[in-house]
């Protein structure tokens, strides 16, 4: 009698999160609002979900913290991660209708927002074209439009892996957003953020790298703040903002084509980053794009010890592409 309650409540989450999608597409909401329902669907999903069984439960079982070049690491063992299917290739596609009951959360114009059933944290969801795109595709200025509003909408940062080498699980491209709550533990976006905001004269655009990790070939560019976040910028401002921001670094990065680029694309509300990967994994243990905030994921004890027993800097230079180049008209922090 409870599953059934529960499913009937999930069923119905699920039709008001439908509702505002097509609310939006027939009718139009101003991009606070749509933030707003963004977040609040995610929220209500999420917790009904994880009562339905879709979502794994997020549990943290042992935390360490290594210091750094003054960046606090931290290694988490968490038990949903062990439960997550091993290999890239899967007989079906699992980001495509028909969806497993409690995985959808919003229907957007030409794409879905659904949960992540194996969550890094609590509330971690998908962005997903509605239509097969291969994960090694460019972005469209509407796709980093959408994730950027919806980065915004749960205040806190996205992420992408574009090959196996990368940490990419799935073929179907997908955008990755986690919450606030992340950023307890993304101590290199932390660490980019505080050195921006700490300068006295700022330069939307010019590239930067960070310092412990100037031996890899990666770069950050702010976006301009100013422009971005005022009221009075549009769809389509947004859109070109955040797409020339995309297209400087994939030119930094040298790319001849985009298909070829095993990389990392982590995007917050202040500025983008690339990484450009050479491997997927460290002494066997696996990475995406999330080592590269500062927070590194074990799925067993095993794991764990491995990244204790290294330097964190260390294990990110192997998994990124090494790049000793000097750059005149790249800034470091």
């Amino acid at each position: 009698m409870k599953s059934l309650m529960l499913q009937k409540g999930l069923i119905g989450v699920v039709a008001i999160g439908f509702s505002y999608g097509v609310y939006r597409i027939f009718r139009g909401l101003t991009k606070a609002e749509l933030r707003e329902s963004m977040k609040k669907q995610i929220i209500q999903c999420y917790d009904a979900s994880q009562n339905q069984g879709f979502v794994e439960p997020f549990d943290i079982l042992q935390t360490f913290s290594k210091n750094e070049q003054g960046i606090e690491f931290h290694i988490k063992l968490v038990k949903s991660l062990a439960k997550k299917p091993v290999g890239h290739q899967q007989n079906i596609n699992p980001l495509i209708e028909p969806f497993q009951p409690g995985q959808l959360v919003m229907r957007l114009q030409n794409y879905n927002i659904l949960l992540n059933k194996y969550p890094v944290n609590p509330y971690h969801a998908l962005l997903v074209p509605s239509q097969f795109i291969h994960q090694t595709e460019k972005f469209s200025k509407e796709y980093l439009s959408l994730a950027y509003d919806l980065l915004n909408a749960v205040e806190g940062f996205a992420f992408f892996n574009s090959h196996p080498e990368a940490g990419a699980s799935l073929d179907h491209k997908h955008f990755q957003i986690v919450p606030k709550s992340a950023y307890q533990s993304a101590n290199i976006l932390n660490h980019i953020k505080e050195w921006w905001f700490e300068k006295s004269v700022r330069q939307p655009n010019k590239f930067t790298k960070l310092r412990c990790l100037k031996k890899t070939k990666h770069f950050i560019c702010f976006f301009n703040q100013d422009l971005l976040q005022s009221p009075n910028c549009d769809e389509r401002q947004q859109q070109n903002l955040l797409n020339e921001t995309y297209e400087k670094l994939l030119n930094k990065c040298q790319v001849e084509d985009i298909r070829e680029l095993k990389h990392n694309l982590i995007m917050t509300q202040e500025f983008m980053m690339i990484v450009v990967r050479k491997q997927a994994a460290f002494n066997g243990v696996a990475m995406n794009a999330v080592g590269f905030t500062g927070s590194l994921l074990a799925k067993n004890e095993q794991e764990c010890e491995k990244l204790k027993q290294t330097r964190i800097i260390e294990i990110l230079e192997n998994l990124a592409q090494a790049d000793e180049s000097f750059y005149s008209d790249v800034d470091e922090c």
